[in-house]
């Protein structure tokens, strides 16, 4: 059982008003040109598989959209897949065989490490380690091994928020292309980055195709978590292999949110301008509401959370780990946060600053400066 899982239990049992830190979904609503095609595409025949790479229509849409200046994308350059984890569980079961090896950041996504063991494949965590991944492209380097087939990573990162700088993003890029691996590019929170640095993204650096391969989600930027709908986007022969497994795994997305996903390009770009600022006002406002509290934090590169050290809390409060004391804080105070545990990060929790709902947002903003300055 994950670490959350124990708290989201205790958090439920709680008598009183509770304030939820846990679930990363977001705290804005879809665009309604989406809305309103989902309705159209609910009214019209919906009953049969899409094709297993997804709509050519939609495919269509998507390669324009994923297109940046000179550096094009093809239709057959797209699969699209059931959410971005479905897309993720895809790439990683086409290219890993039992007993290879998949490099992934520490702290993480659970999910990297975990679908890896699952495939039979070896996790290999590598320290993440300071702004932009500074440095963190020498300790790739120096774990790379004949077995080593690919190297995994979110930008900004699920949980620390770190958003890999251009100079780190060529350089992972090039190291892959040295040694022949790929590089999967999970790019969930991408419209959620903070910076105004160009060329930090790894396909800015991979015009060809051939060395990595993004991981894009609808759940995140248009708030379509319910929908399921992702996509993936690399080099056309590996599209196709991959876009196999995925629909012997999983089968194809969602028809009709596939067809109502085709209006991507009636929302206006001010949505995302928008949204983006309401994730950052509520990541300023938590930072600066804990640092009135004496905690040390920064504002995070981007994404939806903030990797909160909670050592000297746990150790106030007599827990031996970070688990029992998110557990404790759950029971006794109502309210609930993601223990680093689950993301190979002892001592920290994550906090998803979308998770409280607006109209609680002076509350919950409360209830957590309040517990972590009383500790």
């Amino acid at each position: 059982m994950r670490s959350v899982d124990v708290v989201a239990a205790a958090l439920d049992g709680y008598r009183g008003r509770t304030h939820s830190w846990l679930v990363g979904e977001p705290c804005f609503a879809p665009p309604p040109e989406l809305v309103q095609a989902l309705a159209r595409s609910a009214a019209s025949e919906s009953f049969r598989y899409p094709p297993h790479d997804g709509l050519p229509e939609l495919r269509r849409v998507l390669a324009g959209l994923q297109s940046k200046g000179s550096c094009t994308v093809a239709p057959d350059q797209i699969a699209v897949t059931s959410g971005a984890k479905g897309g993720l569980l895809a790439v990683l079961a086409t290219l890993l065989e039992p007993a290879d090896e998949l490099i992934h950041p520490s702290p993480c996504y659970p999910a990297y490490p975990m679908m890896a063991s699952r495939l039979g494949a070896k996790p290999v965590a590598v320290s993440e380690n300071g702004h932009g991944f500074s440095g963190w492209v020498d300790a790739v380097a120096s774990r790379i091994g004949p077995r080593t087939r690919a190297v995994v990573l979110s930008s900004p990162s699920n949980p620390t928020g770190t958003t890999l700088s251009s100079e780190a993003a060529g350089a992972l890029v090039e190291l892959c292309r040295h040694h022949g691996l790929r590089l999967i590019s999970d790019e969930a929170y991408v419209d959620f980055r903070f910076t105004d640095e160009e060329n930090s993204l790894p396909s800015d650096h991979d015009p060809e195709r051939t060395t990595v391969v993004q991981v894009r989600s609808t759940s995140k930027s248009w708030a379509l978590c319910g929908w399921r709908l992702g996509w993936l986007v690399a080099d056309a022969p590996l599209i196709a292999r991959t876009a196999r497994t995925h629909a012997s795994l999983v089968n194809p997305a969602s028809g009709p949110a596939q067809k109502a996903l085709r209006a991507l390009t009636d929302v206006p770009g001010e949505y995302k301008d928008s949204v983006r600022e309401t994730v950052h006002r509520r990541m300023h406002e938590l930072c600066t509401a804990l640092r009135g509290v004496g905690a040390s934090v920064d504002v995070p590169d981007g994404g939806f959370y903030l990797w909160l050290p909670v050592s000297d809390q746990v150790e106030m409060t007599g827990c031996d780990s970070t688990v029992e004391w998110a557990v404790a804080m759950a029971r006794s105070r109502g309210v609930g946060m993601w223990p680093g545990e689950d993301f190979g990060g002892e001592g920290h929790v994550r906090i998803a600053v979308t998770a409280p709902h607006e109209k609680d947002w002076p509350a919950a903003l409360g209830s957590l400066a309040e517990l972590l300055h009383v500790t």
